[in-house]
């Protein structure tokens, strides 16, 4: 598995003397089944899915952040709101529920 991004391909070495003679066409639409850099597909599959899974869940905690966000300001605005009902009515303030 490579959790950082694609899969890099290792360097390899080539012998430019040697000529070799083949049908460029032909050559790039095959594809070796036993290529061992290749990655078989069930795991490709896997990693996509797993890695379509991982953004959908950063996209759900960052907007449940923003909504947590969003309601601590909501409840300080309550809370200043009450302080200043409180302070108008001459209510004691007390921090525990239930005692006036």
């Amino acid at each position: 598995m490579y959790p950082y991004g694609y899969y890099q391909v290792p360097p390899t070495q080539y012998d430019y003397n040697q000529f070799e003679q083949f049908d460029s066409y032909t050559q790039q639409n095959q594809y070796d089944p036993y290529d061992p850099d290749r990655q078989p597909q069930q795991l490709e599959r896997r990693v996509n899915q797993l890695e379509r899974e991982n953004q959908r869940q950063e996209r759900e905690i960052n907007q449940l952040q923003r909504d947590v966000n969003q309601l601590q300001r909501r409840l300080q605005r309550v809370n200043q709101r009450l302080r200043a009902v409180e302070r108008r009515f001459n209510f004691p303030f007390t921090p525990f529920d239930g005692e006036f």
